[in-house]
């Protein structure tokens, strides 16, 4: 836990899912164009791996979140997905929890990047 990594790992797992999702609302997209997607939205802040988007995807469509058809575009075959009404149901709950942990997480980041001068926590650590 005290390595960076870790905490990335698990925000690289929620923002996936949420920003699959948010593509997905845009209207209906082809795999490659979701992982780009999700790519600049977290503008390398937590850059998700392609594994990591593709196995998201995966077990949205296994949850009834996202439906695909395999479509012919230019003589290429390819996957386009859509959001179900389940899958925006879920993005519209994402939104609501996001939106209220975001002013919360703002603040605890703040007091985790500040200097420790002070407090309970630091003063136990000065007396051992």
């Amino acid at each position: 836990m005290h390595e960076e990594i870790y905490w990335e790992n698990l925000v690289k797992r929620s923002l996936c899912r949420f920003f699959l999702l948010a593509e997905l609302a845009r209207g209906p997209v082809h795999g490659y164009r979701i992982n780009q997607a999700i790519q600049e939205a977290c503008q390398g802040c937590c850059e998700p791996t392609e594994a990591m988007v593709y196995s998201t995807l995966k077990e949205m469509i296994e949850g009834g979140y996202i439906e695909c058809q395999d479509e012919t575009h230019g003589g290429r075959q390819r996957r386009v997905c859509s959001l179900t009404q389940s899958g925006l149901e879920a993005f519209q709950a994402a939104g609501r929890v996001w939106q209220k942990m975001l002013q919360e997480v703002q603040r605890t980041v703040a007091q985790a990047l500040a200097p420790a001068t002070t407090g309970p926590v630091l003063m136990a650590i000065q007396q051992k």
